[in-house]
């Protein structure tokens, strides 16, 4: 059975990382699709927040594309870090953080989970 979670990105105040943010996670991809947020203001187009769905052929695959596909590209063009929530359809609810050193970071360090229902 396939796995279907949904992501959200941080406010993402620079510019320049909301569009390369976007030309990444804005998919329409079987295992991803991203939109942009609807701004409440009618002055401007849309709010700096990516959110979707995205998934896999099998549990744990939202973390695993999140982790091994997504986030390295993400760490190749950002200026500044950006945090992601995935919410897998079973399991923990993770934060993974992206951007400059995260490729760094720690093998332990990978995902922070949240108990279910914290979010």
């Amino acid at each position: 059975m396939s796995e279907r979670g949904s992501f959200v990105t941080n406010y993402i105040y620079c510019e320049r990382c909301f569009e390369k943010a976007k030309e990444i996670l804005v998919q329409n991809d079987k295992y991803l699709k991203g939109v942009t947020i609807p701004h409440w203001d009618e002055s401007e187009d849309e709010l700096p927040i990516i959110a979707g769905k995205i998934g896999g052929l099998g549990p744990g695959d939202e973390f695993l594309q999140m982790e091994y596909e997504i986030k390295p590209l993400l760490n190749s063009v950002l200026c500044h870090k950006m945090t992601i929530a995935i919410l897998p359809e079973n399991g923990m609810n993770a934060i993974i953080n992206c951007g400059p050193g995260e490729e760094e970071r720690d093998e332990n360090d990978k995902f922070r989970r949240l108990p279910s229902g914290m979010g």
